[in-house]
C-alpha cells in the first residue's frame, strides 16, 4: 500500500478535529486490512471523550466520528460465548462438509446447522469464501424466528432541540424528531430447523416445502399507516424472487411489491428491506467478495431494556459494548441500477449474525451506517428450552452521513423466539392477517 493512503487513515484515525463529511472507500478498506498491535480495552474499562481515540482500531473510519462528543461514555464488557441450541450443534457436526456451493452460488446439499465452518471459509477463494459467510449467515441458529409487538421506527432529521430529545423513547441526546412509526413483526422459519430431525427438519404446514420463511409486518401507528401490511415469503429455491405481498387500508386492496422496490427506501426510513438484520436479501441478488476477518467494537449484549441513543443527534447506542471476531465481506447488486455501489457487512464469527453495515455509494465514499444491537442468550445447559438460546434482535441505528438523517428502530417490547403450532403459522400468514391485522 502506498505511503501517502497510511497517512492519511493515521489522519484519519486520530484527529479529533478531522471532517466527518467524507469517508472514501479505499480508507475503509485499509483499515479493515490493518495489522491491529493495540490490545483491545479490558472488561470493565469505561472510554470517555478524551480517550476516543483509544477505540480508532476496533471502530471503522466515518463511525468513529458519532463517538466525538464531549458526553462520552463507552463500557467495555468481555466478549461472550453465545452458543447455539445443542439441536443446532449436532445438526452441524452431523452435516459437516456435505452442504457445496454450487456453479451460480447457490447453496447445495444442505440439510441442516451450519453450513460452512470457519476452516472452510479459510482455505477457499474470496469469492466462495463470500458466499460461505452469506449461507452461514443466511442459515444461522434463529429457532422457530422471532416476534417483536411493538417496534418503533424513529426518523431524525439534525438541527437543535432540547436534549434530551424524547427520554421515554430512548433517545437521550439532540437532534429533530421528524416522525415515528410503531409496527409489528414477527418471523416464522419453516423449513431447515435443526430441532425437527423427526419431520424432515420443516413444520408440517402447507409451503414447508417449498419456503423457507415467511414474515409478518403490520404498521399500527400513526394513523396515515396504520393497518399498512406486508407478507413475505422467502423461497427455498435461491432463484425465485420473494412473494412480497402488501395490504394498503387506503385502497382496500392487497398488491405485489416487485423485487426492483427491495432496493427502494422501506416506509421512508434510511433502509431498504434487505438490510433488515444487516442483511436480509437474497443471496443471489448480489456478488459476494470475502475482505477477511476483523475485530470490531459492537453491542452484542445490550443492557438497557428499549436501546438508548445519546450524543448530537440521539444515534449513537449509550450501551455496553465488546470487542467481537468478524468475518468481513463486500456485496454488490447485481442490478445495474442499484442505489448501493457496494456494502461492507461485518458477520459475527460465532453467532453469524450481521453486527455493522457500510453502505458505499458509486463515487466509493461511505455513505450510511448501519450498526445492529443485541442481547445476549441465556447460559445454556443441556435441558435448556431452545427459545432461550437466541441471539436476540434489540435495535438498528442507521445513519446517511451525507444528509446527517438517521433512523433509530428499537423493539420497545420482548423479542421473542416463540414455539410455534402448525395452527399458529396457519393463522399468522392467512389473507385475513394481511387484511385485518394481526
Amino acid at each position: 500500500m502506498r505511503r501517502g493512503l497510511w497517512f492519511f487513515l493515521l489522519i484519519s484515525l486520530t484527529s479529533t478535529e478531522w471532517c466527518a463529511a467524507e469517508v472514501s472507500r479505499a480508507v475503509v478498506d485499509a483499515w479493515i486490512g490493518m495489522k491491529v498491535l493495540a490490545d483491545p480495552p479490558l472488561p470493565g474499562t469505561v472510554i470517555n471523550h478524551a480517550d476516543v481515540d483509544a477505540l480508532a482500531p476496533w471502530i471503522p473510519p466515518g463511525l468513529l466520528d458519532e463517538f466525538r462528543f464531549p458526553e462520552l461514555r463507552v463500557e467495555i464488557q468481555a466478549p461472550g460465548d453465545y452458543r447455539t441450541h445443542h439441536s443446532y450443534e449436532t445438526a452441524t457436526e452431523q452435516f459437516h462438509g456435505q452442504a457445496t456451493i454450487g456453479d451460480d452460488g447457490s447453496l447445495t446439499n444442505y440439510t441442516a446447522g451450519q453450513p460452512f465452518s470457519n476452516e472452510q471459509i479459510a482455505a477457499t477463494t474470496p469469492d466462495q469464501a463470500g458466499l460461505m459467510v452469506a449461507w452461514n449467515q443466511i442459515h444461522r441458529w434463529q429457532y422457530t424466528g422471532y416476534k417483536v409487538e411493538a417496534v418503533t421506527m424513529s426518523y431524525l432529521v439534525p438541527g437543535s432541540s432540547a436534549v434530551p430529545l424524547d427520554e421515554a423513547h430512548g433517545l437521550d441526546g439532540g437532534g429533530n424528531l421528524q416522525r415515528r412509526l410503531v409496527e409489528y413483526y414477527h418471523r416464522v422459519y419453516l423449513s431447515k430447523l435443526a430441532w425437527l430431525n423427526n419431520q424432515d427438519y420443516r413444520f408440517d404446514v402447507p409451503d414447508s416445502d417449498s419456503r423457507f420463511f415467511k414474515d409478518f409486518i403490520s404498521f399500527l401507528e400513526p394513523f396515515d399507516v396504520k393497518g399498512t401490511s406486508f407478507v413475505v415469503e422467502r423461497y427455498l429455491d435461491p432463484h425465485a424472487d420473494d412473494q412480497v405481498n402488501i395490504y394498503s387500508p387506503t385502497e382496500r386492496r392487497v398488491r405485489r411489491f416487485s423485487a426492483r422496490e427491495r432496493a427502494d427506501s422501506f416506509m421512508g426510513s434510511e433502509a431498504t428491506m434487505d438490510d433488515f438484520d444487516g442483511f436480509s436479501g437474497r443471496v443471489l441478488d448480489y456478488q459476494w467478495t470475502y475482505l477477511g476477518r476483523r475485530a470490531l467494537l459492537y453491542v452484542a449484549d445490550t443492557q438497557q431494556e428499549v436501546v438508548r441513543g445519546f450524543g448530537p443527534h440521539s444515534r449513537l447506542p449509550d450501551d455496553r459494548w465488546e470487542v467481537r471476531d468478524c468475518h468481513v465481506v463486500e456485496i454488490k447488486s447485481v442490478l445495474e441500477d442499484h442505489p448501493y455501489g457496494a456494502r461492507v457487512l461485518f458477520v459475527d464469527a460465532q453467532t453469524w449474525n450481521g453486527a455493522l453495515s457500510l453502505i458505499i455509494d458509486h463515487d466509493a465514499k461511505l455513505w450510511k451506517t448501519m450498526q445492529i444491537l443485541y442481547r445476549a442468550p441465556a447460559p445454556q445447559t443441556a435441558d435448556s428450552p431452545p427459545e432461550t438460546s437466541v441471539q436476540s434482535w434489540r435495535g438498528q441505528f442507521m445513519i446517511d452521513r451525507m444528509t446527517q438523517n438517521s433512523t433509530i428502530v428499537q423493539a420497545r417490547s420482548d423479542t421473542e423466539h416463540p414455539h410455534m403450532k402448525p395452527s399458529q403459522i396457519k393463522r399468522l400468514f392467512s389473507v385475513s392477517s394481511l387484511t385485518s391485522g394481526r
